[in-house]
């Protein structure tokens, strides 16, 4: 249920021309500056804001649905004024609020001017785009999380229209119970190791830091697969009640492999699994459950399961460090978990050689194929 936070109050006070919104995990930032452009929208006649991420997955699953559930939240949603096609939505007064993405700055010069612009995690969207999207706006609204210093920090702070706020999930009352009892447990961790330390200065107080021990820095994304590439296989993770189950297509594209993300969702049984896999692609799936491959074989579906050795995990992460990786824009999980997915720590703050687990389902379904179409040692290792 909507909230209205202290975020949203110490938001709205700011008054700069480019009001940029740093913080750390669930500081409520995109929660808190959605409502206030709503509120713009209904209290100012024929107002055109746009919503910008680095991708259109990126914005449909973040401010968009955001957007949408505060606007049925607040019983302000007008299924009529919703146009699904061009992702706009028209208010009452005129005033519109579009969501988008670009991926040139010619298209976001070509896009026209605007009242108000928001950069939603803008880390990820580059310069050129953020500012020919900028000088075309009266307002821009910039949030982000701390990873590191980019662009805002060097190009835009400087500047003497531009104002600064630094948010926590301190400012974010509606915050649940289970996310403030995890957050407690990092700041806990925090107190004797390094990388935890870190951790919590960027997610926990939204300090610039540095995301340590990032496992695979071998990729980059790409809006379409090319029609010359060719499809490889499907890698298979299993989940069902709190995890995700995760199916990754692999494609071979001149010397680099493509990858897609065709699903990633809980509460999928084995006829669900099984109906949304084509029949003519070879499959490698988690080993650990047999029965759930054998009940998907007999649905005409050629799977087959990967095969855990010993270290299979880093002789699996080996693999894929070796190749160069196109990740379609719209693979929004996956891409989450790369940016994430980092070398462990002991005590001490020390890198071990063991991944952190949790946050990897969709790079686990990518690790199965790879281990089995890529890799060589056949004494470990089945090869279909």
């Amino acid at each position: 249920m909507f909230k209205r936070t202290t975020a949203i109050n110490r938001i709205k006070a700011m008054k700069a021309r480019i009001r940029v919104i740093q913080g750390g995990t669930n500081a409520g930032k995109t929660y808190a500056i959605i409502p206030i452009l709503i509120d713009r929208a209904i209290k100012e006649q024929r107002i055109k804001i746009t919503v910008v991420a680095e991708t259109l997955p990126a914005v449909k699953e973040g401010a968009l649905d955001i957007f949408k559930t505060i606007m049925v939240e607040t019983n302000r949603w007008i299924e009529n004024n919703w146009n699904a096609s061009a992702l706009i939505y028209t208010f009452t007064n005129g005033s519109r609020m579009q969501f988008k993405s670009f991926d040139s700055d010619g298209k976001a010069k070509a896009s026209g001017k605007r009242d108000i612009l928001f950069l939603n995690e803008a880390n990820h969207i580059p310069f050129i785009i953020a500012d020919a999207l900028m000088i075309r706006s009266s307002e821009t609204y910039i949030d982000f999380n701390p990873d590191n210093e980019f662009w805002v920090h060097s190009e835009i702070l400087p500047q003497h229209n531009a104002e600064f706020l630094l948010l926590t999930y301190l400012d974010n009352e509606g915050i649940s119970k289970e996310t403030l009892e995890d957050l407690m447990i990092k700041k806990e961790k925090a107190k004797t190791s390094n990388y935890w330390a870190n951790w919590w200065r960027v997610y926990g107080e939204g300090q610039i830091g540095n995301l340590q021990g990032v496992v695979f820095s071998n990729w980059q994304t790409i809006d379409t697969i090319p029609s010359e590439a060719r499809l490889l296989g499907i890698g298979l993770d299993f989940g069902y009640t709190n995890d995700p189950t995760s199916a990754i297509a692999v494609y071979k594209w001149n010397d680099k492999r493509i990858v897609k993300e065709l699903f990633y969702r809980t509460g999928m049984v084995n006829g669900d699994i099984a109906s949304a896999l084509p029949k003519d692609t070879v499959i490698y799936a988690d080993s650990a459950e047999p029965k759930s491959i054998e009940e998907i074989r007999r649905r005409g579906v050629q799977i087959y399961p990967a095969t855990k050795g010993k270290d299979s995990i880093n002789y699996g992460i080996d693999v894929m460090q070796q190749q160069e990786y196109l990740v379609t824009s719209d693979s929004t999980n996956l891409i989450k978990e790369l940016r994430g997915y980092c070398w462990d720590v002991d005590r001490t703050g020390k890198t071990t050689n063991k991944p952190q687990g949790g946050n990897d389902h969709a790079i686990d379904a990518l690790r199965y194929h790879e281990m089995e179409s890529i890799s060589t040692n056949k004494g470990v290792y089945n090869i279909y």
